[in-house]
């Protein structure tokens, strides 16, 4: 739900910056993770199974929704099927394991070709750094960069014209919006291929009712949150970028809303609709 106060610019009190979710290595009862495995299953471009049933959410790269579909989506999911689907890879972790549903958290390495690398190379993926994360991504930067260069997949269209791009939108918070604020969120990438620093960019709802984002530098490749409630804006890269708005109550409306994003010379940089399924 969305209360009717309006506010405009919040930086306010950190008070984390998590996906809202334990850490699934940590509950007990839960398998350690294999070194390798067989894929047998495909479902988008940066999701997958292995024979043994465990589910594997794609590292360094986010890749094209296929619900609601987007473009380049089911490319994405054929040329990832194309390399790996039947075979036997190597998996890939970091100092987080897990997600919070469990799913492997895992870079992918066949015939020493990394996936990520190669998605990048055909425009059907984005690099998506979450951090920890001390891998060294020149080559991935590298194979965007060429990609973008040549207008492949993605690049050609209209979403990816700008330096960033909103990869998810969580309008309507885990239980009571009002009893957890910051559980309404944004997360957004750079992708491009210099710092971006968020001095005067703007996020805007579909009303009209605006907030302009803080100084706050993002790395190409990284993410960063942007949370409706209080905290104080976290800016070192190597945990979870974050900047919060400042509101005391809910911004975005749980059963429609757009969340716009403009550049600090008034441009569309990106614009994502939340609505349930059937409400589009």
């Amino acid at each position: 739900m969305r209360h009717i106060s309006v506010f405009f610019l919040g930086l306010g009190i950190w008070a984390g910056c998590g996906n809202g979710n334990a850490h699934a290595e940590s509950m007990p009862g839960v398998a350690p993770p294999p070194s390798t495995g067989r894929i047998v299953a495909v479902y988008d471009g940066d999701t997958m199974t292995l024979e043994s049933g465990e589910r594997i959410r794609f590292r360094w790269v986010n890749t094209p929704e296929l619900r609601p579909k987007e473009d380049y989506g089911i490319e994405a999911r054929e040329a990832a099927s194309a390399l790996v689907l039947g075979r036997e890879v190597k998996l890939i972790f970091g100092a987080v394991k897990r997600d919070g549903y469990g799913r492997l958290i895992a870079g992918i390495e066949i015939d020493e070709t990394d996936l990520s690398t190669h998605l990048l190379s055909l425009g059907l993926a984005h690099l998506f750094i979450i951090p920890p994360d001390a891998t060294d991504h020149s080559a991935r930067v590298k194979a965007q960069a060429k990609a973008r260069a040549a207008g492949r997949g993605i690049w050609s269209t209209d979403r990816y014209e700008g330096v960033l791009h909103i990869t998810s939108f969580h309008a309507n918070a885990n239980g009571d919006d009002r009893a957890n604020v910051n559980g309404e969120y944004l997360r957004v990438c750079n992708v491009s291929e210099r710092m971006v620093d968020l001095d005067g960019f703007r996020i805007v709802e579909q009303s009209g009712r605006a907030w302009i984002l803080p100084p706050l530098l993002v790395p190409p490749g990284h993410t960063f949150k942007i949370h409706s409630g209080i905290g104080t804006n976290q800016a070192d890269p190597s945990a979870q970028l974050a900047v919060f708005l400042g509101s005391h109550s809910p911004i975005w409306n749980n059963t429609r809303d757009r969340a716009t994003l403009y550049d600090r010379h008034g441009r569309v940089i990106d614009s994502r609709l939340h609505a349930p399924a059937g409400k589009n």
